[in-house]
């Protein structure tokens, strides 16, 4: 059994997302297991959940996990203000993530 983020499978060496330090981004966390909730955790840089499929989230609070339920769509609001570098993103079932649901983030200085 395997489990992937945006289709692919953990790999170490491979960066899967990459932000502009400084920069605010909208992700949308999209679960499409039809039975499984998956807990996504960001290392790092805390977020806010904004909606829950489509409706607004009427709490937003800071966090670095959230439940995404099966089925379910959630949208975070990221600000990468600090920590350049390297960090990881994935389910926060350690079974989960041990089989591939896990992605690198690489958060760059802005070019100027």
């Amino acid at each position: 059994m395997i489990f992937l983020i945006n289709g692919r499978a953990f790999a170490h060496a491979r960066t899967d997302t990459r932000v502009t330090l400084g920069d605010t981004e909208d992700w949308l966390i999209v679960n499409g297991d039809p039975h499984l909730d998956h807990p996504f955790h960001l290392h790092i840089n805390p977020f806010q959940v904004i909606s829950r499929n489509g409706r607004p989230e009427p709490q937003r609070q800071w966090k670095d996990t959230v439940l995404v339920r099966s089925g379910e769509e959630v949208r975070l609001r990221v600000a990468f203000r600090d920590f350049p570098g390297r960090t990881v993103y994935h389910c926060h079932n350690l079974d989960h993530e041990e089989m591939g649901m896990m992605g690198v983030l690489q958060i760059e200085e802005a070019r100027g």
